[in-house]
């Protein structure tokens, strides 16, 4: 494999993803296994302990609803996820250039595997917290629970953004919504309700 990365500056660009987000890859992997990945996100389901049970009102679930098609590849975005996809955009590129495409198919195949990784990393994790059904975590102990904005929610409903909620020594990552004023990233919330068991209402604090 001959990594030219003079006469083709895509390849450095491809090999430094690849190694990059290869090392953080499985970087994470290690701290899975030796249980040192203190934050168990939200965004891949592990609220489904919560229960599955919307507490939102009708209208309320409507309104969520009506967002939730232009937010698919919001949703699926996460650290977990960005790190894949990195990574497997650089192995795409990769292999298409060593492969002997043109700089554009290499492009192409770069973009459908990060695209590729990002959900097949998102559903896996995503299957992975469904099985978690100890009831570890209960709506009664995630109601009431602090945290911080982690992306800025809009106001009234009108969108979902994400918070980092302290449960049971464990840092969760869930999305979220607020009735109120738009939140900030960084502001101190505590959460009002479940909408889903990946989505809840939250007020500043």
């Amino acid at each position: 494999m001959n990594f030219d990365f003079i006469t083709s500056p895509l390849m450095g660009i491809y090999f430094v993803c690849a190694v990059f987000g290869g090392t953080l890859l499985i970087l994470q992997l290690l701290m899975m296994i030796f249980g040192f990945g203190g934050s168990d996100s939200g965004d891949f389901g592990d609220g489904g302990d919560v229960g599955g049970e919307s507490v939102g009102d009708a209208g309320s679930d409507a309104h969520i609803g009506g967002h939730s098609q232009t937010m698919d590849l919001f949703k699926v975005l996460s650290l977990r996820t960005i790190i894949a996809g990195i990574t497997f955009f650089g192995l795409g590129g990769l292999a298409g250039l060593t492969g002997g495409t043109s700089n554009l198919i290499s492009v192409i195949l770069a973009v459908a595997s990060g695209l590729i990784a990002l959900y097949v990393v998102y559903y896996l994790y995503l299957s992975i917290a469904n099985l978690k059904s100890d009831g570890s975590i209960s709506e009664k102990t995630l109601v009431g629970s602090f945290g911080n904005v982690y992306i800025k929610i809009p106001a009234e409903g009108t969108g979902i953004g994400k918070v980092l909620v302290n449960q049971q020594g464990r840092t969760m990552e869930y999305e979220a919504i607020t009735s109120g004023n738009e939140l900030k990233t960084g502001t101190p919330i505590i959460v009002v309700r479940i909408i889903s068991p990946i989505t809840v209402e939250v007020k500043p604090c």
